[in-house]
């Protein structure tokens, strides 16, 4: 059965590829588009769409904060969230209560979103159950899954966190290492710093993050540094800068001498 729809993206590429895909399905009817929140919450209350496909991450108001707003409305939509690939997304959108999309968006995938929708546009107490669903995930919040997720050969992973060895700065984004392979997370090397920082994580040298649960030794250096030895395959050594050298012992129960508690942090 047709609905009607309205795409919300801040990178208007995405946009012109979501209503590109979306053209070849005739019952989805597209009858607007915003680049952020507050102008999609306009849309909503002008057009009254059935469905709002919504980026989670945009500057300003975020897809999920969006989403809540929206269904506080008289007339609120169902929405379909479109992600890179974050890594709670995958979680809490599979438990059924609403539907996703990855970026870079896939026909068929996308094709299974619109057959279901208009499935739910043909039967109303599913459309409100679906409703009711969503309004319950939004309360409880965006799931956070221990899972990075990464690349490799255009295979996208999601990984454990404990699985992670250690991580380095790579032109411009980040490699990822496990025990014996390595993916690209499409991120720098701060940005995954910030993402895994209370998981157990260390930047110990400004390339390099490791997972403190996976140092198998370290290795005394000139002038109170030192390597950290990784459990890879490798026994990867990774240097520690000075000014880490006081929390690294720190954090692993190690006492540090006084050249070490002279650096500066």
């Amino acid at each position: 059965m047709p609905f009607t729809a309205i795409v919300v993206d801040d990178e208007p590429l995405a946009r012109d590829e979501l209503k590109y895909l979306l053209s070849f399905h005739p019952e989805c009817q597209i009858i607007g588009e915003a680049d952020n929140a507050e102008e999609a919450l306009k849309l909503v209350v002008e057009l009254r769409p059935d469905v709002v496909f919504l980026d989670i991450r945009m500057r300003g108001t975020s897809g999920f904060e969006a989403a809540k707003r929206m269904l506080s409305l008289p007339h609120p939509p169902l929405v379909v969230f479109a992600t890179a690939y974050d890594d709670y997304a995958v979680g809490a959108f599979e438990l059924g209560a609403v539907d996703y999309i990855l970026k870079p968006f896939e026909p068929e995938r996308l094709a299974q979103t619109v057959r279901r929708l208009s499935s739910f546009k043909s039967q109303s107490a599913r459309w409100e159950e679906a409703l009711e669903r969503l309004s319950q995930l939004l309360e409880e919040g965006p799931p956070k899954l221990k899972k990075l997720p990464v690349e490799k050969e255009g295979e996208i992973r999601l990984i454990p966190y404990q699985d992670i060895i250690f991580a380095q700065a790579h032109e411009g984004e980040a490699l990822v290492h496990t025990a014996n392979e390595y993916f690209y997370y499409r991120g720098t090397l701060a940005e995954l710093e910030g993402r895994l920082k209370n998981h157990g994580f260390l930047r110990v040298h400004k390339s390099f993050l490791v997972n403190l649960a996976r140092i198998g030794g370290l290795v005394p250096w000139f002038k109170g540094t030192y390597w950290v030895i990784m459990e890879d395959d490798k026994r990867t050594h990774i240097p520690v800068s000075k000014a880490q050298v006081k929390q690294l012992k720190a954090l692993l129960g190690l006492p540090c001498s006084p050249e070490c508690c002279l650096a500066k942090e």
